[in-house]
């Protein structure tokens, strides 16, 4: 399995599968373990490789969103506390999820060593809050419009941005529960970015970067690709979709998600 970025104290894998990172935060007494995914052998190469580093640490397993891609390596890691927002506990879409999973491994014949279940979350995240691992400090910020139970985490010890499927550099936003909670998250990220000294962001799929610059770059990229959404949608235009193929490099699987964004937009003006 790739190793994109390796450091004593930070350590992120990357799938093969649309580059879906999985995140290790190595701390004094503690070990936080993020959306382990995607393929058997890939969540037993990172299986191994926490087992080789935890030593005496309290282990710590965190779910960024319930996607099925992002739970997949739940049943590896039992008997790690689990952390997630209280939105994913109570998430009315869990059978739907874990038969997302079931679908997924029927299709490849995969067969897994561990059961799959729904991750059950020992420390729920009702709203933006902090929560103390070993000595260090975690900001949680609830994060809707992607799905509805996203959750960014951030250590102020060590300005490590963890924001799940947000601000990637391979991906347009792909937006699942509303167009206008995307925005705000985007607002809120900003916030965050600007108001704190973020040292690394690393987002669900793609490159984690160290670049404020870049960081902003991405927020601003998230931005326009919206605000063209919009515009297209609301003076019934046709999405200039030749530029969007130009800035992103998998047109075949991303029409489906643009399209689904575009719909679900016409949605939401109607409703409001």
């Amino acid at each position: 399995m790739k190793l994109q970025y390796e450091h004593p104290s930070l350590v992120i894998f990357e799938s093969e599968l649309f580059r879906t990172t999985t995140t290790l935060v190595l701390g004094e007494g503690y070990l936080l373990l993020i959306d382990p995914n995607w393929l058997p052998r890939e969540i037993a190469f990172i299986h191994a490789y926490v087992e080789r580093v935890c030593g005496n640490r309290t282990c710590y397993l965190l779910f960024t969103h319930s996607d099925y891609d992002h739970i997949i390596g739940y049943g590896k890691f039992k008997g790690f506390e689990t952390i997630a927002s209280q939105n994913f506990v109570s998430n009315p879409k869990q059978v739907d999820i874990l038969a997302e999973i079931a679908t997924f491994d029927d299709q490849y014949y995969i067969q897994r060593d561990y059961a799959i279940e729904y991750p059950s979350i020992d420390h729920r995240i009702e709203s933006s809050s902090s929560m103390k691992l070993g000595i260090e400090t975690y900001e949680f910020y609830q994060a809707v419009g992607h799905n509805s139970d996203g959750l960014i985490s951030y250590n102020s010890d060590r300005g490590v941005l963890i924001v799940g499927d947000y601000l990637s550099n391979i991906e347009f936003p792909y937006i699942y529960e509303s167009v206008a909670k995307y925005k705000e998250t985007l607002e809120q990220l900003e916030r965050i970015i600007e108001n704190n000294s973020v040292q690394i962001l690393i987002t669900g799929h793609g490159d984690a970067t160290h670049d404020k610059n870049e960081m902003l770059q991405r927020l601003q990229d998230s931005h326009t690709y919206i605000e063209q959404l919009e515009a297209s949608v609301r003076n019934q235009q046709a999405f200039n979709e030749a530029i969007l193929w130009q800035r992103y490099q998998f047109p075949k699987i991303m029409q489906a998600f643009h399209q689904a964004n575009m719909e679900l937009l016409k949605k939401e003006l109607a409703l409001s």
